[in-house]
């Protein structure tokens, strides 16, 4: 695996725009309230946060099994210990039709159910981030914007004053989203906020100067945040506020000229993990990574290899994901990124969606590979990574 060219909704254009004609999809790792893909895809059609109805987990339980044809994980959350959620999505054989499903476990990880599967873009499993403010209220979205309120049982559509929606952020109950005026992602985004999970969304007042295209956006608290935002044939930009949004300053960023900043994770005020994504054709390496300890005045590059994403826990503690020739493997670091030890490595074995739980958990929804087709399974450590725990997932 190689990682997807990072662009705005890049992991959800390459289900829904292209892979129904080019065969398998191409990687990339989403995480719970990480970043997303950067520039904007060639049409989205409609809007997912304008239809009305809702969606719910539930029906006969489903088997695990093979599945044939061309899947994708999005998506995984677990708002509590014991309550996890992930998206799944993809096109069976050879039909041109998107299905999507939510798979959800309720006894930590050990047994997963999922929901029949729904027609179509504008579902809640077809969104390729979610983000919780609490163990049963939070967000599934881009490119729509869909809220639960009963730990992911039931899915609703959000009414937003926008066709598309970006990056979503949580900082304790308050959450911003990040909403586009165009169908097509080529246009500047503006922030809106809400108090309430499936609240009314209101623009915020002091926007960030020539927002573009948002990358990602971090809230590690609810003054504090930082949007990484791009635009077509330009270098990245990071915004940060220090005050809710009512003054934006602008942060340097270490990529070089060939590289775009493709990945931001916040693990405090201060503390920002960065990947850096080149191109082996410009003579760069893809997935360099970067730390800041002093809110992105300066940087340190901490490791040079293929990393699809990192999820930062501390100063010093962080997962990351990379790319492998069999497939992908997880990493982790203790002392800031200058050493880091192989978590998880599997043959034949590509890792979508992963979340930490803290300095010694984590939980990740990985796509194995086998001659007759493929299946998804959950992989669970609680222990530093001595050990992991895998468990199939309904197909």
């Amino acid at each position: 695996m190689r990682r997807l060219p990072t662009a705005l909704l890049a992991a959800v254009v390459a289900v829904v725009a292209g892979c129904a004609s080019t065969g398998a999809l191409a990687g990339r790792v989403t995480s719970s309230g990480t970043s997303h893909a950067s520039t904007a895809p060639s049409t989205l059609a409609g809007s997912p946060s304008h239809a009305a109805g809702s969606a719910r987990v539930g029906g006969p339980p489903r088997m695990p099994g093979l599945l044939q044809g061309k899947y994708q994980a999005l998506a995984i959350a677990f708002p509590s210990r014991d309550t996890g959620i992930t998206a799944i999505l993809g096109y069976a054989g050879q039909s041109t039709t998107l299905r999507s499903w939510i798979e959800r476990t309720t006894d930590g990880g050990r047994h997963w159910a999922a929901s029949q599967p729904a027609i179509g873009q504008h579902q809640p499993g077809a969104q390729a981030g979610m983000a919780f403010v609490s163990a049963q209220q939070g967000w599934a979205y881009l490119p729509g914007l869909f809220f639960t309120r009963d730990g992911g049982v039931t899915w609703q559509a959000e009414h937003t004053p926008f066709p598309l929606t970006g990056p979503v952020a949580v900082a304790g109950t308050s959450t911003w989203v990040a909403g586009y005026a165009c169908t097509r992602g080529d246009c500047p985004a503006t922030i809106y906020t809400t108090g309430r999970v499936g609240g009314a969304l209101r623009r915020l007042p002091n926007q960030p100067a020539a927002a573009r295209s948002v990358v990602a956006m971090q809230r590690p608290t609810a003054s504090v945040a930082y949007l990484l935002l791009a635009a077509p044939h330009t270098r990245s930009r990071l915004v940060t506020t220090s005050d809710a949004g009512r003054i934006w300053a602008a942060r340097p960023l270490p990529c070089p000229a060939s590289e775009q900043a493709s990945q931001l994770s916040a693990a405090g005020p201060n503390s920002l993990w960065l990947v850096c994504q080149g191109t082996p054709g410009a003579g760069s390496v893809p997935g360099v990574l970067y730390r800041t300890v002093d809110g992105a005045r300066t940087w340190t590059q901490i490791a040079r290899e293929n990393s699809l994403g990192v999820h930062a826990v501390s100063n010093r503690v962080a997962w990351a994901v990379q790319s492998d020739p069999s497939g992908s493997i997880i990493v982790r670091t203790t002392d800031g990124g200058r050493t880091w030890h192989t978590a998880l490595a599997r043959a034949h074995t590509d890792v979508e969606a992963f979340v930490p739980q803290g300095p010694d958990g984590a939980r990740a929804v990985a796509r194995i590979f086998s001659a007759n087709g493929w299946r998804f399974a959950a992989y669970r450590t609680r222990n530093a990574d001595k050990t992991w725990q895998r468990t199939a997932l309904p197909a």
